[in-house]
């Protein structure tokens, strides 16, 4: 007869065997290194499709922008990256780049905001005299860069309020 713990043992590998796997949104992330998370996407990109992983990637790329706002090298950014990647789930690292993306477009509506009310201020100064060509010229590309950032950013919140967003019950 065999002995119980080697039945017990048995039972729970059966039992682990049949677990199914995490979907994505639940696996959590190896990026303690460079290659670590290279060995990691990879992983990933053998069980899911392309579409399913690009808000992930998407997250992984504005996460290393936002680090542009305190590191100078690229290697320093990646390092960032993986610093608040890494043992979160894939769900948690992809809120948090698109938090990143929607703090970016602020910062650039902001900045080129401010570019263009020193164009209308400098219109409104040559009015009289005739507003150069050059001056209107980056008043209306500001105008349209900024259509299209806040474009951007709309979109952007309307996907974070998906990903956000409680999951509907089976």
């Amino acid at each position: 007869m065999l002995p119980r713990w080697f039945i017990v043992g048995l039972i729970l590998g059966f039992m682990g065997g049949c677990a199914k796997p995490l979907d994505l949104p639940q696996v959590f992330v190896s990026a303690s290194t460079p290659a670590d998370f290279t060995r990691f996407r990879t992983e990933l990109g053998e069980r899911f499709s392309a579409a399913r992983l690009a808000d992930f990637d998407t997250a992984v790329k504005e996460l290393q922008l936002d680090a542009m706002q305190r590191f100078a090298t690229a290697t320093e950014r990646e390092a960032d990256m993986l610093r608040i990647a890494n043992g979160k789930s894939v769900q948690a690292v992809t809120v948090l780049g698109w938090q990143a993306r929607r703090a970016r477009f602020l910062r650039e509506i902001a900045e080129l905001d401010a570019m263009l009310q020193r164009d209308l201020l400098q219109k409104e100064r040559t009015a009289a005299t005739g507003t150069p060509g050059a001056v209107l010229d980056r008043i209306a590309s500001e105008r349209q860069v900024l259509e299209q950032l806040h474009g951007n950013l709309s979109a952007t919140e309307r996907h974070l309020a998906e990903l956000t967003s409680p999951a509907p019950a089976p």
